[in-house]
């Protein structure tokens, strides 16, 4: 399919509601090779240079930051204040409000996008990464109030020679973590329960996304669950921060207990057995446990 025909699929699957990972997948594409079908138009490729990027970030202003995994998914709005190199190939980036690991050794593509919105808000930019197999490393959004001329800026500096449409697909299988111990089956609809649980008790909860390129801390007392009419999606839907999980795909559970406190971890896992998502909470956490457990 060439670049016109691919961008006016595009289109049309975005007016059907379908987000740009579903229709890579609709369309027989990786990401990373729908989105190079927009370079020269509303795409700009970038250099890979990750760490760069990232250090570009703090001249933002807010951005919301966004991981995902082939079952779950966290949006995190926040202001950078710090990128910080770590071990060979990591950089932790500091927020108000999240925390993001970055393995970068894993980060082989990067574009710019400013899109038009769906919802008629005028142009929604990011800058957003990708591994060498094409999926989805770490996005960073720009909400209204970002300062968009330092995004023009950043981008423009790192804009690649190479502005070519086409890109390599590669559909390697998606390697996640796995289980930290034996997973066990979850009762019908228990993640559903423990995040009405959470919504309505409000204790503070830490939430971990992670995919083999980023990893993503956000932490809130949630407000507004709510299960979607499409595709079995459960989302939190709170001001800063959404949670999007494919509940159909999430079936099982592990609790870890802190020793001596009404504090400890939820991991969840896909029906691969890898890890969706984990939550943590340092108080409350028998409730939430038993409202995951009595779920029926």
């Amino acid at each position: 399919m060439d670049a016109d025909r691919l961008l006016t699929a595009w289109q049309q699957a975005r007016s059907e509601g379908l987000n740009n990972r579903a229709v890579a997948a609709k369309l027989g594409l990786s990401e990373a090779g729908l989105i190079a079908s927009g370079c020269g138009r509303f795409v700009t490729r970038l250099l890979p240079d990750a760490a760069a990027l990232l250090r570009g970030l703090p001249r933002l202003g807010k951005v919301k930051a966004v991981v995902r995994n082939s079952v779950a998914v966290l949006e995190r709005v926040g202001t950078v204040h710090a990128v910080v190199s770590g071990a060979i190939g990591s950089i932790l980036v500091a927020a108000d409000s999240f925390e993001m690991l970055c393995e970068i050794a894993q980060w082989k593509r990067a574009f710019a996008l400013r899109e038009e919105s769906t919802h008629g808000h005028g142009l929604k930019l990011s800058v957003q990464f990708f591994t060498v197999e094409g999926t989805s490393a770490a996005k960073f959004f720009l909400p209204h109030g970002s300062d968009a001329h330092a995004f023009a800026q950043l981008t423009g500096a790192f804009a690649s020679l190479d502005q070519s449409s086409q890109e390599p697909i590669d559909f390697a299988p998606e390697r996640l973590s796995l289980p930290w111990g034996r997973p066990t089956p979850a009762a019908p609809d228990a993640l559903l329960a423990f995040l009405q649980a959470a919504a309505q008790s409000r204790p503070p909860l830490t939430f971990v996304v992670r995919n083999r390129a980023a990893c993503l801390y956000a932490s809130k007392a949630i407000e507004h669950v709510k299960r979607s009419d499409r595709g079995g999606w459960v989302n939190v839907l709170d001001e800063g921060m959404d949670v999007h999980l494919h509940e159909s795909r999430i079936p099982y559970l592990r609790y870890a207990s802190d020793f001596g406190s009404d504090g400890g971890w939820l991991h969840w896992y896909s029906d691969q057995q890898t890890t969706a998502l984990s939550v943590r909470s340092n108080q409350g956490w028998r409730a939430l446990t038993a409202a995951a457990g009595a779920a029926s």
